[in-house]
């Protein structure tokens, strides 16, 4: 270690003590500082200034979440693939370690195809 003086340590720990401590005197002020009257209308789940239209814990239904992981999964490998290209010329290895990423990935399209993750309902 060396090059790192007692200084620098210092100036180090000081910076995280500030930090802390105003971190700490920040929400100190706001507890101190801050109104509390709750009533029935500030407790209420806000949905702009309307009443309510249902529950607020509804079951949400997560079809969109896998087409959106489904996206980015192959977005990425696409990425990949496009990066990977350069490289293959005249590389018999490489070329065949690629196709077999890409039969693994046409492999998880099929799967996802039958399991039915593609169809809109």
């Amino acid at each position: 270690m060396e090059g790192i003086s007692a200084q620098s340590v210092w100036f180090v720990l000081g910076l995280i003590t500030s930090a802390v401590a105003f971190i700490l005197l920040v929400f100190g002020l706001n507890s101190l500082l801050s109104p509390r009257n709750p009533t029935a209308e500030k407790i209420e789940p806000y949905e702009c200034g309307m009443d309510q239209a249902g529950p607020p814990r509804a079951a949400v239904r997560l079809r969109f979440a896998t087409v959106a992981i489904l996206f980015v999964l192959f977005d990425a490998e696409a990425a990949l693939l496009f990066a990977v290209a350069p490289g293959l010329r005249g590389n018999p290895v490489a070329l065949i370690e690629l196709l077999v990423f890409v039969l693994m990935l046409a492999l998880g399209l099929v799967y996802a195809w039958r399991k039915g993750a593609l169809e809109w309902r």
